[in-house]
């Protein structure tokens, strides 16, 4: 009786170390991002990793077009080897992606098919689908409930105090044009623009020269830096389209280059250029010196981009 207990104890500790052994050898896919919501025009990364023996399985690797429904490739990393115990156990590869669609949109699932080593049936596997946001204004993520406020009495006004108010107003208004006509202070004028000898291209260039001249780590020049390179593109852009764009903002401005023809990859940099630039302006952000000046160049790009293109926008 205790010989047929122990053999019992046996088979069933070899059967699960068995089926330990074959979960162990069956192949996965994993498929992670770096985040799940992003402002229009900035980049996410998708990382996509498969995992088998070495010595039994070889692996067709995933096919990414370079633009997808809603979103687009900016950056392929070189297939990386995983290796466990000094043996190759998988492979993975990261992509970049940036999408200029504001809404929610799922970046679909990719085939990694797995085939074994001596022939037979070959393993088809899916990566998950994720779910972007993408948005023109960071979503507010705390999810605070707030109180439903009571009704409030209507507080009553004596209307006639406005009538004082308004006649004070009236009375000083009065007063400050006679003293300006007794005065009769000259009206200053405005120069005139004096419109460039230049062609739009080769002024924006000798701009972005003159900016070299600053000091890229003092605080004062870094907004004066940041400040003219967002008015360099858009009076080149005025210029080259005999339009006024002066007065867009960022998000009008990444909207406007895509529709000149601009390339994904120039896009995205002017993007991180022209955030940077507001951060610096609103925000007292003040970028490192090498910051400062990856934005220069990044921002000498997108204008020989646009001009080798000769599309215009509609």
């Amino acid at each position: 009786m205790d010989n047929r207990i122990l053999r019992k104890f046996f088979l069933t500790g070899l059967m699960a170390c068995f089926s330990f052994l074959l979960l162990y050898a069956q192949p996965s896919v994993k498929a992670t991002v770096d985040r799940n919501e992003i402002l229009i025009g900035e980049q996410f990364k998708l990382t996509v990793e498969a995992n088998f023996i070495a010595d039994a399985r070889q692996v067709r690797w995933l096919s990414v077009p370079d633009s997808l429904q809603h979103f687009e490739v900016i950056n392929r990393s070189k297939i990386d080897s995983l290796y466990t115990n000094n043996q190759l156990s998988g492979i993975a590869q990261t992509f970049t992606f940036t999408s200029f669609d504001s809404g929610k949109w799922v970046l679909p699932s990719f085939l990694i098919g797995i085939e074994p080593a001596k022939g037979d049936t070959t393993y088809n596997y899916f990566t998950d689908s994720v779910t972007i946001t993408v948005s023109f204004s960071a979503s507010d993520t705390t999810n605070q409930l707030r109180d439903i406020k009571p009704v409030m009495d209507v507080e009553t006004f004596n209307t006639m105090w406005y009538w004082i108010g308004g006649g004070a107003l009236l009375l000083l208004l009065i007063i400050l044009l006679i003293w300006l006509y007794r005065r009769r202070k000259k009206k200053v004028v405005s120069p005139i623009p004096v419109k460039s000898n230049l062609s739009a291209y080769d002024e924006a260039m000798q701009e972005l020269k003159n900016l070299r001249k600053y000091n890229f780590s003092d605080a004062s020049d870094i907004k004066l830096i940041h400040t003219k390179l967002g008015e360099i593109l858009k009076r080149y852009l005025s210029r080259r389209e005999n339009d006024n764009y002066l007065n867009k903002t960022t998000s009008d401005m990444l909207i406007i280059l895509k529709q000149v023809g601009v390339n994904n990859e120039t896009l995205g940099n002017a993007a991180a250029t022209l955030r940077a630039g507001d951060a610096v302006k609103f925000a007292k952000y003040l970028p490192p010196a090498h910051e400062n000046e990856a934005s220069l160049q990044s921002m000498e790009a997108v204008i020989k981009t646009i001009q080798l293109n000769p599309h215009t926008t509609p």
